[in-house]
């Protein structure tokens, strides 16, 4: 006590100010390291859960794009017929097996030709055969592997047409086992029984390739499966900690360390499951240089407050309004960024860590802002996808009434007519052909109608018919092709079904709504539709559920008309007057607007 009186009052205050100037210094200097922490932390999360859901839809998208591809069987024939005969040794092979077998093994060449990612495949039939294809090593089958009574096979047959997916497995069902993804299906025939399965072997090689597309710096990817087992990794020491992690939840966070000459690395980050294929995706980054930046605002606050204690009131406001204006920006920033607005901060001509967090921070919004709009383009094609695989869906159902249609009259009749029904067959198949065109004239559908009434007239002579009550200025409207075929074809097939007289149907379009929109109009004088059935097609989520032939009709056209012009526009059936009333509605479009606008669009 002495020694501190005996002290001179200069030295004393000196050494007061030192100490009350560096406190509050060292204290803010903390403060802003935690904060700084916690921020990036939670904002690193953020970012990897927004890449992360975009990683998980890209992969689940490619497996979608390889189931897809396991239905090819079903539009070649020549297979089913190949696969419903019983067995038969290959040296007892006619033409027609020949030929089958010569169809399923062009199929099987084409999918490596499809993705790059398919390496072979295997066609189990029910009737014993085995059929493979590889695209490299050797092709020969290994009759020692027992497929059929594998875990994935009774998988298969158990979800009754359904796709299953394996993780990366040990493939024996050739000479050269090798390693690949499994993707199965059971084939059914048209009567829904087991009639094949078809197995691909897909190299997980398209996962690294997702990986890089999306430019992850610094960032660790590993995907398992539903066992957990490996399937990917850009780290192998940080995939077997990950493995080691028991998390039942489908998504959240997680932290790892991995030790690496003798020093260790602390991982973090988040994961997600999907749905789709039970598998999990974790991405993390490492921390420490996640928190560099925070870490260094610490040192510095530390430095000054050693190197330059007697102007510490000083440099502490200076070194306050300095951390606090930029943090401030970027939490404004930040507060855009949650109400959807991608604006990045104006950049910093600075180099220091607030200039590098600040700038960074720039970049990682508008990386943001591209992903959305990706995605958003994304969802765009996926629409444009739904609108053709419905169209798609539409031929094999005219096409098998119209192919019926022929096979009956060559066996009730043998007659020259059946040259003038195969005319206009063709005509109605070369349009056909063209569905993939987005809009036709009015003149067009109506004159690929009258080719399909003369085949019906053909087949139910004297049954129905036609009245056509189209304005001249309207042959012009741009409509989708083949709308109005499936209408006019439940009009007859139903609308004539137990009628005694000839049933007759009018088909008309006209304007409304200050000639804004379409009208097309199928109407008949048949059996009508009873208060029951009425009901049934007017309940939209009845039929959506409905596999009767008349509801495919009316919810193709209906989802066709939704899909190319919005949900305001659709197809309506009504009951007046003893009739059968099918209402179209669509906008009306002349075909020189369209053309003007396809020449606008490639310019």
């Amino acid at each position: 006590m002495s020694k501190w009186r005996n002290i001179r009052f200069q030295t004393k205050l000196f050494m007061m100010f030192l100490l009350l100037s560096s406190i509050p210094s060292l204290l803010i200097g903390i403060t802003a390291y935690q904060k700084s922490a916690v921020m990036l932390h939670d904002q690193t999360e953020q970012d990897l859960n927004i890449i992360l859901a975009q990683l998980n839809t890209s992969i689940e998208r490619q497996i979608n794009d390889f189931d897809r591809f396991s239905m090819l069987p079903y539009f070649t024939p020549e297979t089913f017929s190949f696969l419903n005969k019983p067995y038969t040794s290959p040296e007892l092979w006619g033409t027609a097996e020949r030929d089958a077998q010569k169809t399923l093994i062009r199929l099987m060449s084409v999918y490596p030709s499809i993705n790059s990612s398919i390496k072979g495949l295997m066609v189990y039939g029910m009737n014993g055969s085995e059929n493979g294809y590889l695209i490299s090593g050797n092709p020969t089958l290994n009759e020692e592997d027992r497929a059929r009574e594998s875990a994935w096979y009774q998988q298969v047959m158990a979800k009754k047409g359904g796709f299953v997916v394996t993780g990366i497995m040990d493939i024996h069902q050739f000479k050269d086992p090798f390693k690949a993804i499994l993707g199965s299906r059971l084939i059914l025939d048209e009567d829904s029984k087991p009639l094949a399965v078809i197995a691909l072997y897909m190299l997980p090689d398209f996962i690294p390739k997702i990986v890089n597309s999306l430019q992850l710096n610094n960032v660790q990817v590993t995907v398992l499966d539903q066992e957990r087992n490996l399937i990917y990794s850009s780290d192998t020491k940080l995939a077997a900690r990950i493995q080691a992690i028991s998390n039942a939840q489908k998504r959240g966070s997680w932290e790892a360390s991995v030790t690496e000459d003798r020093n260790g690395k602390m991982f973090s980050g988040v994961y997600l499951q999907s749905d789709y294929l039970g598998w999990k995706v974790y991405m993390g980054v490492n921390k420490d240089e996640m928190l560099r930046g925070s870490r260094t605002i610490r040192n510095y606050t530390v430095a000054i407050v050693i190197t330059m204690a007697i102007a510490a009131a000083v440099v502490s406001w200076l070194l306050a309004r300095g951390l606090s204006k930029p943090i401030s920006r970027l939490i404004r920033s930040m507060r855009e960024v949650e109400r959807g607005k991608f604006l990045a901060p104006v950049q910093l001509e600075r180099g220091d860590e607030i200039g590098q967090l600040q700038n960074s921070y720039g970049r990682m919004v508008l990386r943001l802002n591209e992903l959305v709009l990706s995605i958003e383009e994304k969802e765009r094609q996926k629409r444009k996808s739904e609108l053709y695989a419905l169209r798609a869906r539409m031929q094999p159902h005219f096409l098998y009434n119209t192919l019926n249609s022929i096979r009956m009259l060559a066996l009730l009749q043998q007659s020259t007519q059946i040259a003038k029904l195969i005319h206009s067959l063709n005509k109605l198949l070369h349009a056909n052909m063209k569905l993939d065109a987005e809009l036709i004239s009015l003149e067009h559908e109506i004159e690929l109608l009258k080719h399909y009434v003369s085949l019906m007239d053909l087949r139910y002579t004297n049954v129905f018919e036609v009245e056509w009550n189209i304005p001249d200025r309207l042959l012009n409207a741009a409509v989708p092709p083949m709308l109005i075929q499936p209408l006019l074809e439940n009009s007859i097939f139903y609308g004539s079904t137990g009628l005694e007289r000839k049933l007759h149907i009018a088909v008309s379009a006209e304007l409304q709504d200050d000639e804004s929109n379409l009208l097309l109009q199928i109407t008949d004088d048949g059996i009508g539709f009873s208060e029951e059935k009425l009901k049934q097609v007017g309940d939209v989520p009845q039929l959506e559920d409905s596999t009767d032939s008349i509801h495919i009709g009316l919810r193709n056209v209906r989802e066709r008309i939704r899909l190319r012009f919005g949900d305001k526009y659709g197809l309506a059936v009504k009951q007046r007057e003893g009739k059968a009333q099918i209402i179209l509605c669509m906008p009306y479009i002349t075909m020189k607007a369209v053309s003007n606008d396809v020449e606008s669009t490639r310019s």
